[in-house]
């Protein structure tokens, strides 16, 4: 059972093929039902299929009953339904039936499942893992993380939608393979005939109001329940939402409706009129605007409805609407909005260079045309030249930084006066696009010094910020600090300052060590922040959390980002720093899947990744929830397609050593331990260096656990005692390094418990399997099944297991002569199937060098040929984990006496 399109009649026919290929009597009733074979028949209805059963031949046990399959079971009419319920309760055939979910099956095919005689098996869509593995064996080769996602998002997972949308893409070559990975683009063009005809099954036989509200929601979702109601489309919601065609959201008190499937939305506009999707579209944002406007973005959705449906509409509009959306990143909407205000000049002034309304434009010597020529009208200036601004930060959200710096250099030096709060909001844009994108810090820091002379320092407002975002961005941290102890300190500092500079000095404080001393400005204006904007609000609140979790509140950090999460999903994306900071509490909770989909989900957005944050970033976290996951090839794909990544975007010294640090854990959990506690110690050298605390003790945490504190160097014993004055996880983790060094077995069993109170159930498990193993050297064999104990109960009350470096001591890693980072780079790309040449390219090394790498890959492997590598990488990583309850802790047996392996 289960919905339409989620390959139940795939999967019937195989099992009836399957059936018949065992020597099996399968009559089979449906076209997609037919099986071949000398003991298959196919029949038409099922009634002529239980004629056709010979009245006197008794049923016999179960293998050598007739199986009758019934494809769409819930077709079939009643009386042939009680029959059949008749012949499988007498014992005379065995059945094998598919039955829609949304569909109502006779009695008799009910009572089936009711009574137990048949087992009833729920077919759901796949979700984005399951999806990932089909589409790696249909393509053959790695699939771009962002692609996988939205190709999942596309489709739900719903197995006959992807087909069909994987194919027609293939075919319009939106879906490319570029060196070796596969990339998707998105749908370019009016879906295919096969595509559209798939979708337009599932909406048929629709009334006319139901076929009025999928229209509806086609051009205009989501759409309010209430709004909706107020079209008389109640009831045709309803019956749309039984039948799976539409989907409903709740938050909180608001309801809220789209279609199911998100393909639908696209096949459905463009088979539509022109005529009807202006009329659906106009009175959608009638209704809108009778209900006041009153949400963040219901003016956004008001203008965007009525620029689709022809109507162009007032300036002011147009930039409260860009505002909006440069809030929510959509970034290509916001550009399209400040175009429009531009475009809306006197007749006087040339146009040509936005007409028709454009989607996106030429800058440079066309914008400053515009701008010399409205300057003659000064009302006009003012507005173009604020459209202009808006316009610029949106191309730094878009990553156009040059274009960018073009127009806001242009509109900032235009001698124009505008609103204050708009001018530092615009230099605010251009000196960290000119410092960070550019890497032009010193010219950023001359812009900034004359903006804050021009405006003077008593009104440079959030300027302070820009200046604690460039101390930062340069790994100056107490710089960043000190600026917003001079400028909070002050109780008459304005709003626009506190919300734009706490955010920064506190994630400066948390990166510094000082958690507790974050929290306490936080708390300071914990009151006040109810008046700031919605960002504001939320990075605040994420650093906040992010301040819980290194005290040592992980529960309630977690619990404080998912509210986060849940408050903002249906108005804007999240900071990337909040979904980099939720997906660690995830995997220091030992759910690691789950911080997998978050990481995916928030990659698949297209988007740049705000400050201090990269793209490579995130991938760099998936890569090691992967690892920790289990999935480890998949991880070593990952880490290359960071590499690439990486070479195509700035960095800041913060973003470097989170990505080396996830790198250096992947290394670790595929076996490169070596190689792993190396990247871990520089990364423990240049954060230390800089003051960032806590990530020199997590990356030392890091390499102390694969050595057992042999890495620990005396220079490191300072870190490790400032570490200690930070308390919460921090402290627990230099704790952890302590004892390792010392092999206090004592020592591992209090870490074990704190960090079990915390919530880090991965974290405590292996700290109690390091303690049998220290327990166990210094002769306490009682400690050390006490210890092994609670190891098992810890194991069992999260998602992940020991990791792999606890069996470094087996028998079997020793025989298998380990494989270098850069074999390991080699073989994960030759696996995927690229040609020598295009690995060469994607490392930039030589031909021969990779044909050198593979010549000792296939020798230290054991194989032959390159078909093999995938095998033998996943065997190697294998070897690596071992059995981690065999090699190195004590096994009990059944009577509970005590072996070693």
């Amino acid at each position: 059972m289960g919905p339409t399109g989620v390959g139940k009649s795939r999967l019937f026919s195989a099992a009836l093929q399957h059936a018949a290929d065992e020597g099996r009597m399968v009559l089979s009733v449906g076209g997609a039902s037919w099986v071949s074979g000398t003991s298959a028949r196919g029949f038409g209805s099922l009634a002529e299929c239980l004629e056709s059963l010979d009245p006197s031949k008794p049923g016999g046990g179960a293998a050598d009953r007739p199986l009758v399959g019934v494809d769409d079971a819930h077709l079939v009419d009643d009386v042939a339904g009680d029959r059949l319920h008749r012949l499988v309760a007498a014992g005379r055939i065995s059945v094998l039936a598919t039955v829609r979910q949304d569909a109502s099956a006779p009695a008799g095919i009910d009572k089936l499942w009711v009574e137990g005689l048949v087992e009833h098996i729920e077919v759901a869509s796949f979700d984005s893992t399951a999806l990932g593995t089909v589409l790696h064996a249909r393509l053959g080769g790695h699939i771009d993380t962002s692609t996988l996602e939205r190709l999942w998002a596309a489709t739900h997972g719903n197995a006959l939608m992807l087909r069909e949308l994987v194919e027609h893409a293939l075919e319009d070559e939106s879906l490319t393979c570029v060196n070796g990975t596969w990339r998707w683009r998105g749908l370019t063009e009016r879906p295919g005939k096969r595509l559209s005809d798939v979708i337009r099954v599932g909406l048929r036989d629709l009334s006319h109001d139901e076929h009025e509200l999928v229209h509806m929601l086609a051009v205009a979702e989501p759409l309010e329940a209430e709004i909706v109601a107020s079209f008389g489309l109640a009831k045709a919601a309803e019956s749309l939402d039984l039948r799976g065609i539409i989907s409903v959201e709740r938050t909180r008190a608001r309801v809220r409706l789209r279609l199911a499937v998100p393909l639908s939305r696209v096949v459905v506009a463009s088979r539509m009129s022109d005529l009807t999707a202006q009329r659906l579209r106009r009175q959608v944002a009638d209704a809108l605007e009778r209900t006041g406007a009153r949400r963040e973005d219901d003016v956004l959705r008001i203008v965007s409805l009525r620029m689709e449906a022809g109507l162009v509409p007032g300036r002011e509009q147009l930039l409260t609407a860009a505002r909006t959306a440069i809030r929510r990143k959509d970034h290509p909407l916001a550009e399209r909005l400040c175009l429009l205000a531009l475009r809306d000049s006197p007749s006087d002034v040339e146009t040509s260079l936005y007409d028709p309304v454009p989607h996106s434009a030429r800058y440079g010597l066309g914008l400053r045309r515009v701008l010399t020529r409205v300057a003659r009208d000064p009302v006009n200036a003012v507005d173009c030249v604020r459209a202009a601004l808006l316009l610029g930060q949106v191309l730094v959200g878009k990553g156009d930084h040059d274009d960018a710096e073009t127009v806001l250099a242009t509109a900032l030096e235009s001698g124009v006066e505008v609103p204050l709060d708009e001018y530092v909001v615009a230099t605010h844009a251009r000196v960290i696009n000119m410092a960070w994108s550019l890497q032009r810090v010193a010219d950023a820091g001359a812009v900034l010094a004359h903006a804050v002379t021009a405006v003077g320092a008593e009104r440079a407002g959030m300027l302070h910020a820009t200046r604690a975002m460039i101390a930062v961005l340069s790994d100056r941290l107490l710089d960043a600090v000190a600026i917003g102890d001079s400028v909070l300190c002050d109780e008459s500092a304005e709003l626009p300052v506190t919300q734009t500079l706490l955010p920064t000095v506190t994630f400066a404080r948390t990166e510094l060590g000082d958690p507790a001393g974050a929290l306490e400005v936080l708390d300071r204006y914990r009151e006040v922040s109810l008046d700031w904007d919605t960002d504001a609000m939320l990075l605040a609140n994420a650093v906040s959390a992010r301040c819980s979790y290194l005290l040592g509140n992980l529960r309630g950090a977690a619990e404080a980002l998912d509210a986060i999460h849940r408050d903002a999903a249906d108005r804007r994306p999240m900071p990337m720093q909040s979904v980099l900071d939720r997906a660690r509490l995830l995997r220091l909770l030992g759910q690691p899947e789950r911080a997998v989909v978050l990481l995916r989900q928030s990659i698949a957005v297209e988007t740049t990744h705000e400050f201090p944050a990269t793209r490579a970033w995130p991938l760099a976290q998936l890569a090691g929830a992967l690892a920790e996951s289990g999935r480890h090839a998949e991880a070593l794909r990952t880490l290359v397609e960071v590499r690439s990544v990486r070479s195509e975007v700035l960095s800041s010294p913060i973003a470097e050593d989170e990505i080396e640090y996830e790198s250096a854990l992947v290394l670790a959990h595929t076996g490169d331990h070596s190689g792993a506690v190396a990247q871990a110690l520089e990364v423990a050298e240049r954060a230390g260096g800089a003051g960032r605390t806590v990530r020199a003790v997590f990356a030392l945490h890091l390499a102390a656990r694969l050595t057992d504190g042999a890495a620990l160097r005396f220079r490191d014993q300072a870190l490790l005692l400032s570490a200690r004055t930070t308390g919460g996880i921090v402290r627990v983790v230099a704790d952890h390094v302590r004892a390792l060094a010392d092999a206090d077995g004592n020592a591992l069993t209090k870490v074990s418990a704190q960090f079990r109170d915390m919530g880090a159930l991965p974290l405590a498990a292996e700290a109690a399997a390091q303690a049998v193993r220290a327990h166990r050297a210094s002769g306490q064999r009682r400690k050390g099944r006490e210890a092994w104990a609670a190891c098992r109960d810890l194991l069992r009350g999260c998602d992940a297991g020991l990791p792999p470096w606890l069996d470094r001591d087996s028998t079997q890693e020793r025989d298998v002569a380990p494989l270098t980072p850069r074999e390991r780079e080699v073989a994960a790309l030759a696996a995927i199937g690229l040609s020598n040449r295009v690995i060469a390219d994607r490392l930039v090394v030589s031909v021969r060098t990779v044909e050198n790498h593979l010549h000792r890959i296939y020798h230290k492997l054991g194989i032959t040929a390159r078909s093999d590598l995938e095998r033998g990488l996943e065997t190697v990583i294998a070897r690596t984990e071992g059995a981690a309850l065999t090699a190195s802790l004590p096994l009990m047996s059944a009577a509970g006496a005590e072996r070693v392996a």
